[in-house]
């Protein structure tokens, strides 16, 4: 990727890392079937690199990912004990639906 950045004069920032080993991935068995010459070979690679060129990653200087939970903390305490040994309380939560369901 620093070789095909530097040759085609983009940004290595702006080349996607999953495309290039998509294309990896696409181009191996060409790669691995070149009984040619190193004049083909390089070739190959030169169009290989184009084709990793040409599809740069679109510019999102503002880009903010930052990380976060998406699922909410379990309402269970932590087994902290063999569970022989631990002895659990009953959740008022859980004791209160499990009336509502039995009146329902």
């Amino acid at each position: 990727m620093k070789e095909i950045a530097a040759d085609y004069q983009i940004d290595i920032g702006r080349l996607s890392f999953k495309g290039t080993l998509d294309a990896l991935r696409q181009w191996r068995p060409l790669f691995e079937a070149d009984r040619g010459g190193v004049r083909a070979s390089r070739k190959r690679i030169d169009l290989f690199y184009q084709n990793i060129a040409k599809d740069p990653l679109i510019l999102r200087p503002d880009r903010s990912e930052p990380r976060a939970l998406k699922r909410r903390p379990k309402n269970f305490r932590l087994l902290t004990k063999p569970r022989h040994e631990m002895i659990v309380e009953p959740c008022r939560k859980l004791s209160q639906k499990s009336s509502k369901k039995a009146l329902i």
